[in-house]
């Protein structure tokens, strides 16, 4: 690859103060030349810190990705340079700098690129994007608009069932790919959507599983002396009672509740799709909140997956317990055995379609129909 080194400059000039604000910039350096690049940013001076980050700033997150996208969008030019044995030169790297501002571009990656970053979408949805990206830019024929077609789609197929395990995989690699192609067609940047003609194969959905009631009964009922396990076990049930997602639950707060006939009910939007759900403290659910003083002890999603193993294998629940088991539960056995109907459920869950709710019926109806083989066995 092109030895072509960037980093971030604060205050190259040395005259920001904490009440002047002086410009990041990015410093390209190649064979002992330098050029430097404006972000755009301008902070004072006890807003960056020595880590090469904004801090102490309202938009420190925003402004540190901000950075970290363009400092990651010329490393991947001179790659493109480079994989395509194309040296590179302070000329080149201008006229990709000054395409990007005006959009005009040919490169549908730097139009995905840019628009993976302006996307008001989850952190979990814009990994999975920047992940579909990169396979993209090893698959290595679809870099322009001009290389969206029907063959180079096909290709692409081929390319991702190699790349992953199962089809569902290789459906969500071109889930993400498809609103990309559309955005661009919708922009006249391309004159065909090559995904009208290609039919997707979703592949074998995974059974969700979830928790039957005496195996949440036997959760529930079991004696825990740890404080930390205790705790995890009742944010689970938490879950288990609201059909909440961990990024919800991470969030909750009870001062959003509103006391209606009787119950207290959020009425939110989640974190994920932002999807309205509508849900109902019930007392199992006000019986955890008061015991912890309507504050709930959340912690890390890593943390709390890792506490969910050791306390499925410490009640001796076979299956394997994650944040997504909990909400899986509240859906088939707290509300659709009990005789809630699908529509309900999908807005209890927030889910953007009914398709999605109507799986945990077909879930729900395998187990049935197993625990009718299995008295007929019996009797």
């Amino acid at each position: 690859m092109n030895n072509v080194s960037v980093r971030l400059v604060f205050d190259r000039k040395h005259v920001a103060t904490k009440k002047r604000q002086s410009s990041v910039q990015m410093e390209v350096t190649y064979q002992r030349k330098r050029k430097y690049v404006g972000t755009g940013i301008k902070l004072y001076s006890d807003q960056w810190g020595k880590d090469l980050k904004v801090k102490n700033h309202p938009q420190s997150l925003v402004f540190n990705q901000k950075l970290n996208d363009m400092v990651s969008g010329i490393y991947d030019f001179v790659y493109q340079l480079s994989s395509q044995n194309i040296p590179f030169t302070f000329e080149r790297l201008e006229r990709y700098l000054n395409n990007s501002e005006s959009g005009t571009t040919n490169s549908f990656l730097s139009f995905m690129e840019k628009r993976i970053y302006e996307r008001q979408v989850t952190d979990s949805t814009k990994r999975r994007q920047k992940c579909v990206l990169k396979a993209l830019k090893e698959f290595g024929r679809i870099k322009d608009f001009t290389d969206i077609c029907d063959e180079n789609i096909r290709a692409y197929d081929e390319f991702a069932k190699k790349r992953c395990k199962c089809q569902s995989s290789v459906y969500n690699y071109h889930k993400i790919l498809k609103v990309f192609v559309r955005e661009a067609y919708a922009a006249h940047l391309i004159s065909e959507n090559p995904y009208q003609n290609f039919k997707l194969d979703r592949g074998k959905r995974v059974a969700r599983k979830f928790l039957t009631k005496e195996e949440l009964t036997k959760l529930e009922t079991k004696q825990i002396d740890d404080m930390c396990l205790n705790r995890v076990r009742d944010l689970f049930l938490f879950c288990c009672y609201t059909g909440l997602a961990y990024a919800d639950l991470a969030i909750f707060n009870f001062k959003d509740a509103i006391m209606t006939d009787g119950m207290y009910r959020i009425r939110d939007e989640r974190i994920k799709t932002g999807t309205p759900y509508n849900i109902s403290l019930m007392d199992k659910v006000m019986n955890i909140l008061k015991k912890y003083e309507f504050k709930l002890p959340v912690i890390s999603n890593q943390k709390y997956n890792s506490y969910l193993k050791i306390l499925g294998a410490f009640c001796e629940i076979k299956k394997k317990l994650t944040s997504h088991v909990a909400r899986h539960t509240f859906a088939t056995t707290i509300a659709l055995a009990n005789g809630v109907r699908i529509e309900v459920i999908s807005k209890m869950l927030g889910h953007t379609n009914i398709q999605t709710t109507q799986l945990y019926a077909h879930i729900y109806q395998a187990e049935v129909d197993k625990e009718f083989e299995r008295l007929n066995n019996i009797v």
